[in-house]
């Protein structure tokens, strides 16, 4: 290699730097191709070698143009380069002229702006800093480039030795020394910046954004009109929730005055429609406006219609007090027209309160506006009938119960794919390996084609990216790339935060990287039949036969995984008898009587516990001996831990690895009880809920309480898996009984809100989602169960929406019968919602 090359890659800045500077254009050219070859070594060395920052500065002035040494400069495997501003490199670019300074740096600044994925585009926005400074160049006002810009400023990790800021002193003192701050802070809002306002605050104020940026704007660095104009602006386009209050807080930091929120009124009128919060905001920004007179009835019509339509019930008590306001002060026709939209309004309490103020103003108001009101009033809801009737002349509707259950087909067993027919396509399906049917085949094929042809298995992977992923790390071992000692570190992670499933799914890890290396199998026999995780009792009897031919002994957690996913079956019992190994006794006997029997849950009251949970009883000698994998021969430790009583709650409440509970149900998949005991209360899959009901087993008190919290979960999608979930147990349990019982879900449900555990509001949605899907009744069946419970003394908060999804699925049902509970809360005096909505469900209940 070339003196310049070999200069570079040993980072002798001093050499290299006085190389490149003896050449004239002509011989910097000449040495790009060794440049550019060292690059390519580097970056297959994943960028840690010292001579990076070299080679980042002298292949930049090596090139011809401004152009190519901006595109030399911000490659994307250039991101890992630490350091550039030594002395000798730094002069090297300082004393490039002024006009490729200037289009360098002006390069770099928009192409490379807001890549925050990576550090590398902290590094070439200081780069770029520094050259725009050098030649006296303003930064150019891209918004994206803001994001960098805020991160610089943001944290001494990212200041390089040649930063012109002031040390040790808080963000305002930053920003205010800062040149770049007039340009770039009024961007501040375009782009994904909201990010960066607290990221490196940890807690201290002067280190956060929105103080700092109205300071600024206090003393006139910032021009106060155009950026509030364009704050109030980014908050009407909308966006995530967190991004939107984090703007929202500098715009209150501004205290905007009257006239200034008179200026952008139509920004506040596009707020309305976006984040609680911020329609909050613009709303009580309207009010003000409105009591100044700074609002056109259009307007004030205009608010109200979007206001209206929200579900929040208090913005719009808010709205209905402005507008009772409006008709106080003479406008009772604008008034009573945005009343009217209020009537529609899902909350009775709401609507209760907008009939109030038509009934203050409707005799004041012209007959179009009363049209309009009883056209609205066809919304309300039947308990307000005799009002509407009274003040307007209108029958509202009382629909009289008449609707069964729809409950769909119960699910059949679903086929897994057949095994991978050649190494190309287990790579392709490993690149996009998730899921428990995908982690199976997985680990199935690497076995196969390890066995088949390793040659074959390393040529097909080799494309793939190192990943710390288990199964990439195996396929490592699988292809003799590394050892199996090296999942060792990475499998005791998962072993520690996965509990009992964790151990299982680690310990068949570390026993195929086994396998893979030194005695290697034909395929697994634990590999699952259908997607459930089940495994065909004959298909298990085929595939110990072929081990028998091939003189190849079980590996003894596969095939205690095997026994378990595989439920009795006498005529496979039969053909076991013929197996002559020690395994293939064990597995007739195991078919024989019946598989793995099952053991009922016990509630444990909440008491030292978070809230209340289930446990089984230590399991008698008979049950583990039954899983005993051979003659003799003891059973695995991780799963005699699976099988033990139920493990310690602390470890249940670590954090979610690797998909486990999608996994976990597919290690029990005869048992859904037991795997609900060990996956309560961490539910960290979204479709847990639904995959237990497509397993088998009866259902006891996990089950249900399992089903509880999911109905609870914060995430929507959570909620839909568990609305599916109780469809397809319903289903099941008219098919064949499994013990699923919706009363005991109500009273399961009840406890838990009563603990805590469960938020009443969700599981209210999740409830009428329920009916919705077809299945009323039902839904009415639990919350039946429910009230009683939840009702008893002292009331939990949220009560009352529980008791309003009552009220609509009693009158939905036709549901008869008092329930004391109810009746109690709705004799017993108060104007709350939830004794309103109880004296409601009273009377539908007679």
């Amino acid at each position: 290699m070339n003196d310049l090359a070999t200069a570079v890659r040993s980072a002798d800045h001093p050499r290299a730097v006085a190389l490149v500077t003896a050449m004239d254009a002509a011989q910097r050219k000449a040495e790009l191709p060794a440049l550019q070859a060292l690059r390519r070594e580097l970056v297959r060395r994943d960028g840690v070698a010292p001579g990076w920052d070299a080679l980042l500065v002298i292949g930049a002035v090596c090139h011809s143009t401004p152009a190519e040494a901006a595109d030399w400069l911000s490659r994307g495997e250039i991101d890992g380069v630490a350091a550039w501003d030594h002395p000798p490199l730094l002069g090297l670019l300082e004393d490039q002229p002024a006009h490729w300074q200037r289009e360098v740096g002006l390069r770099l600044a928009n192409r490379r702006a807001g890549r925050t994925d990576d550090w590398g585009s902290g590094l070439l926005f200081r780069i770029a800093e520094h050259l725009l400074r050098r030649s006296d160049t303003p930064p150019p006002p891209e918004p994206n480039l803001v994001v960098d810009w805020m991160r610089d400023r943001s944290s001494t990790l990212f200041r390089s030795a040649v930063t012109v800021l002031p040390p040790d002193v808080d963000l305002y003192a930053r920003l205010r020394a800062d040149s770049f701050t007039p340009v770039l802070a009024p961007l501040v809002f375009e782009g994904s910046t909201a990010r960066w306002f607290d990221h490196f605050a940890h807690g201290r104020d002067a280190e956060r954004w929105a103080p700092a940026l109205v300071a600024l704007v206090a003393d006139g660095t910032i021009d106060r009109a155009p950026f509030l104009a364009r704050a109030l602006a980014r908050l009407a386009r909308g966006g995530a929730a967190r991004e939107q209050r984090t703007y929202l807080d500098l715009v209150t930091g501004l205290e905007p005055a009257v006239g200034e929120l008179a200026d952008n009124r139509r920004a506040l009128l596009a707020m309305l429609d976006g984040d609680s919060v911020v329609a909050g905001f613009a709303l009580e920004s309207l009010v003000v406006l409105d009591g100044a007179g700074l609002l056109g009835e259009g307007e004030v019509g205009e608010a109200a219609g979007v206001v209206s339509g929200r579900p929040e019930k208090k913005l719009v008590r808010v709205l209905l007090g402005w507008l009772e306001r409006v008709a106080a002060g003479g406008r009772v026709g604008v008034a009573l027209r945005a009343v009217a939209g209020c009537l529609g309004h899902p909350d009775r309490l709401v609507q209760g309160r907008a009939l109030k103020v038509i009934k203050r103003y409707v005799d004041s108001v012209e007959e179009g506006v009363v049209v309009e009101l009883r056209s609205a009033a066809l919304l309300l809801d039947p308990s307000h009938a005799a009002v509407a009737a009274e003040l307007l002349g209108v029958a509202v509707e009382v629909p009289v119960g008449t609707v069964v259950d729809r409950l769909p087909e119960p699910p059949r067993p679903v086929a897994v794919p057949a095994p991978f027919g050649t190494p190309a396509e287990l790579a392709e399906e490993l690149a996009a390996a998730a899921g428990s049917t995908s982690f199976e085949r997985l680990l199935d094929g690497l076995t196969r084609h390890a066995w088949q042809d390793r040659d074959a298995l390393a040529a097909a992977l080799a494309p793939l990216p190192q990943s710390w992923e288990p199964l990439h790390a195996l396929a490592l071992v699988a292809t003799g790339a590394t050892p199996p000692e090296t999942l060792t570190p990475l499998l005791q992670y998962r072993h520690e935060y996965g509990g009992a499933f964790g151990s299982v799914l680690a310990a068949r890890l570390h026993e195929a990287a086994r396998q893979l290396a030194t005695d290697p199998v034909p395929f697994l026999l634990a590999a699952p039949s259908w997607c459930n995780g089940a495994l065909d009792a004959g298909e298990l009897v085929a595939r110990l036969a072929r081990y028998e031919e091939l003189g190849v002994r079980p590996g003894p957690v596969d095939f205690a995984q095997a026994l378990l996913r595989t439920a009795g079956d006498p005529q496979a019992a039969a053909a076991a008898e013929r197996l002559t190994s020690a395994a293939g006794r064990q597995l007739a006997a195991w078919l024989r009587e019946g598989g793995l029997p099952g053991r009922e849950s016990v509630v444990v009251p909440k008491g030292t516990e978070k809230y209340r949970h289930c446990e089984q009883p230590a399991p008698d000698a008979d049950r583990l001996a039954l899983l005993a994998v051979a003659a003799g021969e003891p059973l695995p430790e991780p799963l005699r831990l699976l099988l033990g009583p139920r493990p310690d709650l602390l470890e249940r409440y670590r954090g979610k690895p690797w998909q486990l509970d999608e996994r976990a149900a597919a290690v029990l998949p005869h048992h859904r009880e037991e795997t609900a005991v060990r996956l309560l209360p961490r539910l960290g899959d979204d479709r847990l809920p639904l995959l237990l009901a497509e397993n088998g087993g009866p259902c006891g008190p996990a089950v249900h309480q399992l089903l509880a919290l999911s109905g609870s979960a914060e995430d929507g999608r959570g909620r839909a898996a568990a609305v599916d979930a109780l469809l397809v147990l319903a289903a099941r349990e008219a098919e064949t009984p499994t013990g699923f019982d919706p009363a005991l879900l109500g009273r399961e449900a009840g406890e838990l809100v009563r603990d805590g555990a469960v938020k009443p509001n969700r599981l209210a949605r999740t409830l009428a989602d329920l009916a919705a899907a077809g299945a009323p009744r039902l839904a009415w069946t639990v919350l039946a169960a429910l009230l009683p419970v939840l009702l008893a003394a002292p009331v939990p908060r949220g009560a009352a929406e529980l008791l309003t999804t009552a009220v609509d699925l009693a009158r939905e049902t036709g549901a008869r019968g008092g329930i004391p509970a109810v009746t109690r809360l709705a004799e017993g005096g108060g104007r709350s919602k939830a004794v309103s909505e109880a004296r409601t469900l009273a009377a539908l209940l007679g």
